[in-house]
Formats: C-alpha cells, sequence, structure tokens
C-alpha cells in the first residue's frame, strides 16, 4: 500500500518564487565569498613556520595556532606534567614584529614564570618541570604604530616534551 501525501504548492503567476530563489542563491553566494575572502585559516600554522626542539622532543597535541590582530593578548592552558623537560616556541608573520609571551602559574596569584620580553624577545624557551601543574601562556601582539596596517594574521604555539632522566647531585 503506498500513501501520497499532497503539500500545497503556491505558484505565484509573475514568477515571484524563482525571484525569491534568485536572490536568496545570490546573498548566500556573496555572503560566502566573503567569509572566505575575509577569514583566514590559521589551524596547521605552528607546524609549517615555527622551529621546533631537537629530536629528543616530543610533538604535545597542546601546541595551537590563533588568528591574532595588533594590539590582541590571548591566553591558553597547558597541562605541564612532573618529571619532563618542556620546550615552548611562539612564531608569527615577521610584520607583527616582536611577539611577547609570558608562562603563568595557572593559580589564585597567575605568578610569571618566564616573560620573553626580559630575555630580549626570544621566540622560544626549553625548561624543566618537577612536578605535574597546570600553566597558561599568555601571548601579546604589538599594538598597531604609524604606517602599520591594522591586518590579523596567525601566531603560533609549539609545545614540546621529553622525559628527563635523573639528575644526580655528587656530594
Amino acid at each position: 500500500m503506498m500513501y501520497e501525501i499532497k503539500l500545497p504548492l503556491r505558484i505565484n503567476k509573475k514568477g515571484q518564487n524563482l525571484k525569491n530563489m534568485r536572490y536568496l542563491f545570490a546573498l548566500g553566494l556573496g555572503l560566502f565569498f566573503t567569509l572566505s575572502i575575509s577569514g583566514q585559516d590559521c589551524t596547521d600554522y605552528h607546524q609549517f613556520h615555527c622551529t621546533y626542539g631537537d629530536y629528543t622532543f616530543y610533538y604535545s597535541r597542546q601546541s595551537k595556532s590563533a588568528l591574532f590582530a595588533r594590539g590582541q593578548t590571548s591566553q591558553f592552558q597547558i597541562i605541564a606534567y612532573g618529571g619532563e623537560d618542556y620546550y615552548i616556541a611562539v612564531c608569527a608573520h615577521r610584520k607583527f614584529g616582536d611577539i611577547q609571551f609570558k608562562i603563568l602559574e595557572d593559580n589564585a596569584a597567575r605568578s610569571v614564570i618566564y616573560d620573553n620580553a626580559t630575555d630580549d624577545y626570544s621566540t622560544s624557551i626549553i625548561f624543566a618541570n618537577d612536578v605535574t601543574r597546570n600553566l597558561i601562556i599568555e601571548i601579546t601582539v604589538p599594538d598597531l604604530t604609524a604606517g602599520q596596517e591594522k591586518d590579523r594574521r596567525c601566531v603560533g604555539v609549539v609545545v614540546q616534551f621529553r622525559k628527563f632522566e635523573e639528575r644526580k647531585v655528587k656530594r
């Protein structure tokens, strides 16, 4: 047994439905091209533009990339496990200039563990971590100065780790 459902179909004698469909199609197409032109995909920027540590470090999936504007500051959290050395590198388009990054303790005090502004804006750091803790990486892109564009560009952060061997203290 087969059932047939009939829906009322209104057709305007002047062809109004066809005009509406053309208008919606043109609007959707225009919106698609506008978003694709103004948007920039930064998903894997860090994988192809940042420097990596030596071969003893393993890539961490805590690495990230994001789209930044001049003067923008952003933070993201990582977990640094005890008994591991960490390599963290920040990279961005050269038009952004010196990128500042800080490593903060994720607690109420938010104490600064490292600030590359005090290290001549170094783009990477290696540090040993004895206990597991939550850290915040804060990235700041310099403000717009005279003659610079108001553009948005990708910034990447590579996080790598390796187990460190027990350090023997000579007595």
